[in-house]
């Protein structure tokens, strides 16, 4: 089987589904607007999984490069995306399960006569999701979703697991989970989420690339127009911005206007659809629905962010689409119910109130000096100032400005940090976290993920610049300064979807010295290189309302409580086989605000009727990528991988759907991390058991009288 490269082909198809929109199976709604791009992949120098790349490029740290720079190719991007987005997921070295636990050449994986080993030949669909959430002042809103089918897709028993990315990437950031489907011979359902990878390069000097299209391929906004990613309406306002502001770049997540975190159970749902549309065309059943929600099994299935979108489909699901449901440290926001947590013998936490936009701008502002306390000591990066570097006595300088303003209290640099980090305490911030909260802060993390949230939760437009921080690339005096052109044409490939991302970086617009790369900006309130304090207090105002003294502030303190409410969640799953991994070392997603919440919340409104199991892993933490790389201590590998439950479980799912098999209970599982060895067939069970039957009674997790019980 050869694969079709040839534009005319291309063109034809594309042409073909254009004269004929795609309907959901059971109304006129169209499910993808615009036209369809099939492509196939014989499996012998591309393939659906890894681009091509098989084990041992997915492997390499160095990311597949370009034959021209200035015009990377739709193909060469997407092998690249692939890339990193398959390496953001997963621990990728052998040690550490890479080939044996996962991975194109694992045990797991499918082989045929007629590919080359590790690559996995079939077709992939792409189109833009038909959604009609516009905003006046955004031009362009798509969201991009694919469909793969393996070439050993099994007609007699068809499958569909929907892969949603993490983080804000897109659609390809679901493929390390995709990849237990395409193993097990399913049709993979790869939804964008709204966040995507969307720029617009508003400075008029990156005109000629200024936004891109589905491929990723950058060009002029009003030649790609209407088939954009994204793209922000001129105005005089804007313009005005833009002339005391230049080199500034929109951002899809933080810029779209419609808070897209609220759409994420439909843009899953509307990527399964569009998975049935496919198949029944692939598979030429002449107008027939000869797949469809009665006869095919459909999981949803991903991590993180991935996992709250998922989660969000289940809830959203009225037309019974999804049969399953496996996830893994999933960013979700329960609506507060009525019961408290009890971890071991620790007093009882109500998590009520908390949410991620919450915790991330209470860590942005309190983390730095708590980074600081002895007692984190030999934990990873203890000690160093940010990556990408910071003024000097930067973190320092965080709790000296912290006292003053009454925030902290002591007299000493470690007292003051063990102030900061008891106010993270009380906000549900477990010991079992405090490993990250050094690596966390020198990754710059919490500073990162409020900018983007602050601004999606409170639809705010670029120019708004809330809370005086934006988006750009930076020159040697590290000012804001053009993007470079070769950058920036891979953005499509290189982006998280979350500055700093890609060569795009965090201004601090408002800084005594500003505008500047924001980890060298000096507050004007404390005269102190602080890491930017002001901002940070500044978004934290806008989760508490407290410190407001503008009338504009107040304002955007009731636009974020509105935006912040609409992405809340029931915890209603219609009564349908689910399962939830988290670890309970994860220091970015805290277990007592989102899964143990979530689950306690189920428990509440579904109580007899939920089929829901809650696993919580004693050694797993929130960035298995990480395990053997950043967080590899001096005893080795200190973390269990979440991915490798998440295999497990979706064994059992697949298994009870099919069979009938019990699912897990919810427990808490106990895997020793394997330090300085590597994994092996045979210890693997050992090391890392997902118990079918009934755990020990001390590891059950249960529910009832209103308390989530959770063994220590």
């Amino acid at each position: 089987m050869k694969r079709f490269s040839s534009l005319v082909l291309i063109t034809a198809l594309a042409a073909a589904f254009i004269a004929s929109p795609v309907f959901a199976d059971d109304d006129e709604a169209p499910i993808v607007r615009g036209s369809v791009t099939v492509t196939v992949y014989d499996g012998i120098a591309d393939d659906l999984l890894s681009a091509g790349l098989n084990q041992a490029g997915l492997m390499s740290p160095v990311p597949p490069g370009f034959a021209d720079p200035l015009h990377p190719t739709p193909a060469e991007l997407r092998r690249r995306a692939i890339h990193g987005n398959y390496r953001g997921i997963v621990d990728t070295v052998p040690a550490g399960g890479m080939g044996l636990l996962w991975g194109p050449q694992s045990p797991g994986a499918p082989s045929f006569a007629d590919a080359t080993p590790g690559l996995i030949p079939g077709v992939e669909y792409r189109a833009y999701l038909a959604v009609a959430h516009r905003h006046r002042h955004v031009h362009v809103i798509n969201v991009p979703a694919a469909v793969q089918i393996p070439h050993h897709f099994n007609k007699d028993k068809p499958c569909i697991v929907a892969a949603a990315p993490s983080g804000s990437r897109s659609l390809y950031g679901g493929m390390a989970i995709a990849e237990w489907g395409l193993f097990k011979g399913c049709a993979v359902a790869l939804p964008g989420k709204g966040t995507d990878t969307g720029f617009h390069l508003l400075g008029g000097e990156a005109g000629a690339y200024a936004v891109d299209d589905i491929d990723g391929v950058f060009g002029p906004a009003e030649t790609i127009g209407d088939d954009a990613q994204f793209a922000v309406t001129p105005s005089r306002r804007l313009d005005e911005y833009l002339a005391a502001n230049p080199y500034r770049i929109a951002t899809m997540h933080a810029h779209s206007q419609r808070n897209p975190e609220r759409f994420w159970g439909e843009f899953t749902l509307k990527g399964i659809e569009f998975a049935f549309w496919a198949l029944n065309d692939h598979f030429d059943t002449k107008g027939k629905q000869r797949f469809d929600r009665k006869n095919t099994i459909v999981i949803a299935a991903g991590a993180s962010n991935g996992g709250g979108m998922a989660l969000r489909a289940l809830e959203d699901d009225d037309k019974g689409l999804i049969d399953g449901l496996v996830v893994t440290e999933p960013n979700i926001g329960p609506k507060d119910g009525r019961f408290v947590i009890r971890f071991g013998d620790d007093p009882p936490f109500d998590p009520a109130g908390r949410g991620i936009y919450d915790s991330m701008t209470l860590m942005s502002v309190y983390a730095p000096c708590a980074a600081l306390s002895p007692t984190l000591a030999g934990t990873p990066f203890f000690g160093l100032p940010p990556l990408g570097g910071a003024a000097p006595g930067a973190p320092q300088n965080r709790c000296t400005s912290l006292k003053e303003k009454g925030l902290v209290s002591g007299n000493t640099i470690a007292e003051q940090a063990a102030s900061a980090l008891a106010a993270i305490r009380a906000h549900g911030y477990a010991s079992a976290q405090d490993w990250g909260i050094a690596s966390h802060e020198w990754l710059s993390l919490w500073r990162a993920l409020q900018v983007t949230y602050a601004n999606a939760y409170g639809r705010f437009e670029v120019q708004d610049n809330v809370c005086g921080v934006s988006f750009a690339a930076v020159g040697p005096t590290l000012q804001p300064a053009p993007i470079a052109e070769a950058v920036a044409k891979r953005l499509f490939a290189d982006s998280s979807g979350i500055p700093p991302t890609g060569g795009v970086n965090l201004i601090a617009d408002d800084a005594a010295n500003g505008p500047i790369l924001e980890n060298f900006a000096v507050s004007r309130s404390t005269g102190r290189a602080d890491l930017n304090l002001d901002s940070a207090l500044c978004f934290r105002s806008l989760a508490t309302g407290e410190g407001l003294s503008r009338r504009e502030d107040s304002a955007n303190h009731v636009r974020m409580k509105f935006g912040t409410r609409e992405i809340q969640t029931t915890g209603g799953l219609h009564g349908k086989p689910a399962i939830i991994i988290h670890g309970r070392r994860d220091a970015l997603v805290f277990p007592n605000l989102h899964s143990r919440a979530y689950y306690a919340l189920n428990q509440e409104r579904e109580r007899s009727k939920s089929r829901l199991s809650y696993i919580e892993v004693s050694t797993g933490q929130h960035f298995d990528t990480f395990i053997s790389s950043l967080f590899l201590g001096l005893t080795g590998a200190q973390f269990a991988p979440l991915h490798y439950y998440f295999v497990n479980a979706m064994d059992s799912m697949y298994a009870h759907l099919t069979a009938g098999a019990a699912l897990p209970p919810s427990q808490v599982v106990r895997p020793t991390p394997r330090g300085l060895a590597p994994y092996t067939s045979a210890n693997v069970p050992d090391l890392l058991p997902l118990p079918a039957l009934m755990p020990a009674p001390s590891d059950r997790i249960v529910f009832g009288d209103g308390v989530l019980a959770i063994p220590e």
